[in-house]
């Protein structure tokens, strides 16, 4: 089974436990509809990539003129398609965002901690600029590359290697954005006091965020037993978070 297929499946087996897990989701989505919400362009035709179960769908849809609701597993966008359904102007349907199939033009386009799922995040990026109106804005969010330090520093005192994502550093995620037009990121760090090292993994499961990094092999029980007992004498967790921005030229350069 290859990468994608991988996060398909994975993300396909968790609809009915994610937004009892998703505190960070449910939250982040909050704060990044609080910096959309009353622009232009969200009142025009909108897409979300990576829609989940609609943690930002909900606060987004209201005041679109069109909004497309999309991710690449069924089960989540089902269950994001029945919080908005007495809406008649979204549309739902199944993309991978990464490598998005339309023509259509979007004067918004908004994706909340899907980014680093993907293969080739900054390609990516470019095709979602690509499918922007002119004037039209960009808005993501992604874990950095300091989120879970709690868990990787038990995997280091442990001596065990640790499989959580390659998350992008903040410089490294502002230079995804093309240099033409507006770009601006900004970070936010939230933090949980899970009850200990099996509440965290129970949590990453039911949402699906347990899928390692490529090439990980997970770790033998002892080992992880003994990371657990590291971790769990100080059960805490920090998420970095990155918000960008990008808004295209309302004309481009002509070279």
């Amino acid at each position: 089974m290859n990468r994608f297929a991988q996060i398909k499946h994975t993300f396909s087996t968790v609809g009915a436990t994610y937004d009892t897990h998703a505190v960070v989701q449910r939250l982040v989505a909050q704060r990044l509809a609080e910096k959309v919400q009353g622009k232009p362009n969200a009142k025009g035709c909108v897409l979300e990539v990576g829609c989940g179960t609609g943690l930002l769908s909900t606060h987004l849809v209201p005041q679109a003129q069109t909004y497309l609701l999309t991710d690449v597993a069924l089960p989540l966008l089902e269950r994001a398609w029945r919080k908005v359904a007495d809406q008649p102007h979204v549309v739902p349907l199944v993309v991978d965002g990464e490598r998005l199939c339309f023509t259509a033009s979007f004067d918004l386009i908004v994706a909340n901690l899907a980014l680093h799922w993907f293969q080739d995040p900054k390609a990516a990026i470019g095709r979602l600029v690509a499918s922007l109106k002119p004037g039209g804005e960009l808005y993501l969010t992604v874990c950095g590359n300091n989120s879970l330090h709690e868990w990787r520093m038990a995997h280091h005192v442990a001596e065990a290697p640790c499989g959580v994502l390659d998350f992008p550093s903040f410089g490294q995620f502002k230079e995804w954005f093309p240099l033409t037009g507006k770009r601006h990121v900004e970070e936010e760090w939230v933090t949980f006091k899970p009850e200990n090292a099996l509440s965290f993994l129970r949590s990453l499961k039911g949402m699906g965020s347990h899928l390692a990094h490529p090439g990980h092999t997970p770790l033998p029980p002892q080992s992880l037993r003994k990371v657990m007992q590291v971790f769990d004498e100080d059960p805490q967790v920090s998420c970095q978070i990155l918000y960008g921005y990008y808004q295209k030229p309302e004309k481009m350069r002509e070279e």
